[in-house]
């Protein structure tokens, strides 16, 4: 099982080992010259230096997942673990405010 903790940053996906900007292109095809490629839903993506705008919410759509993919990928091959059946645990956290407003369910924690 391999720890991957997450920061979603509206700047950056901030990462033990290699953070970066919380930028995201989409391609229909297979970029030819992209170095880090996300095949997910018969959609391609890849990272990008510009930033996606501030999202107070960022579940509203499914930008922030993707970004999410590439730092577990990120995390995975910093750690040398290539196996597709990976056991991931996910570290991720809110901001106080955010928390506060939330729901009392205890499930959500866990």
């Amino acid at each position: 099982m391999i720890l991957v903790s997450i920061d979603h940053g509206n700047y950056a996906i901030k990462i033990p080992n290699d953070p970066f900007v919380s930028g995201l292109s989409g391609h229909t095809a297979r970029p030819p010259m992209a170095e880090e490629i996300l095949e997910y839903d018969g959609k391609f993506r890849t990272l990008s230096r510009q930033r996606l705008s501030y999202m107070r919410d960022k579940t509203c759509d499914d930008r922030y997942f993707m970004l999410s993919l590439f730092a577990i990928a990120k995390e995975m091959e910093q750690a040398g673990r290539y196996s597709p059946l990976e056991q991931i645990r996910l570290a991720v956290g809110l901001p106080q405010d955010d928390i506060a407003q939330m729901p009392d369910n205890p499930d959500l924690f866990q």
